[in-house]
């Protein structure tokens, strides 16, 4: 089943990568070129799972998943900034002071440092096979050897800017809904946070990229509705 799933979330991300452009071409939509630039990592991200058991376990496909950990590293703790700029155009006024703004800053850079040095430096790669997907991981359970005598990894730590940008996310969700009635943001947080709960030892990668899915549907349409809004404004 997850074999036929990850072309589709690949695809996903790709049509949410073009609303991005879209909305900002038209609107100047707030937190866009971010959403684009972590939308377009995952279409990668998705793409290579999804040709992993099509490449084989080989160097090649090791070689082709490194970029997708430095990605995910480097890009997810922007999260922050996207949402921040939706807040900001929402009206949300303790986005738009100075000290969120340090706040914010600061738990990007803190989340890239993190990223770097607990998911990059040192990283080792070992591949992991389950339900038809091949892919290479550092973290490696007894569910997904893909051969006899293949060893556990010593598994990863949480990612926490993953865990730092959806919380934030979710928080600013809230207090959209709660001044404008626009509920997406935190829906999609919500839907994120309950995907990522789902076991991969169990289920694999599938959940918790469905879940980014979501969550970057809920990020494009939130940059959209607020871009609209702000150019309305702007224009009346």
């Amino acid at each position: 089943m997850s074999v036929y799933l990850f072309p589709l979330y690949s695809f996903a991300h790709f049509l949410i990568v073009i609303w991005c452009i879209r909305s900002w071409r038209k609107y100047r939509a707030p937190g866009a070129l971010i959403t684009l630039m972590i939308a377009g990592a995952l279409v990668y991200d998705n793409a290579i799972v999804s040709f992993g058991s099509a490449i084989g376990i080989s160097p090649l496909l090791e070689g082709l998943s490194w970029p997708r950990f430095a990605m995910h590293a480097l890009g997810t703790p922007f999260m922050i900034i996207a949402v921040t700029h939706m807040g900001q155009a929402g009206g949300i006024r303790w986005t738009k002071t100075r000290a969120w703004t340090i706040v914010a800053w600061l738990l990007v850079i803190g989340g890239i440092i993190e990223g770097v040095f607990a998911h990059l430096i040192g990283l080792q790669l070992e591949p992991a096979c389950m339900d038809g997907v091949v892919r290479y991981t550092s973290n490696v359970n007894p569910g997904q050897f893909c051969f006899e005598g293949q060893e556990a990894g010593p598994g990863g730590s949480p990612p926490i800017p993953s865990i730092l940008g959806n919380l934030v996310a979710l928080v600013i969700g809230f207090s959209l809904w709660r001044s404008t009635g626009w509920v997406w943001l935190m829906v999609g947080s919500v839907l994120m946070f309950a995907a990522a709960s789902v076991p991969p030892s169990g289920f694999g990668l599938a959940p918790g990229n469905g879940g980014e899915v979501l969550l970057m549907l809920a990020f494009a349409a939130t940059a959209a509705r607020f871009g609209r809004r702000t150019a309305m404004i702007n224009s009346a």
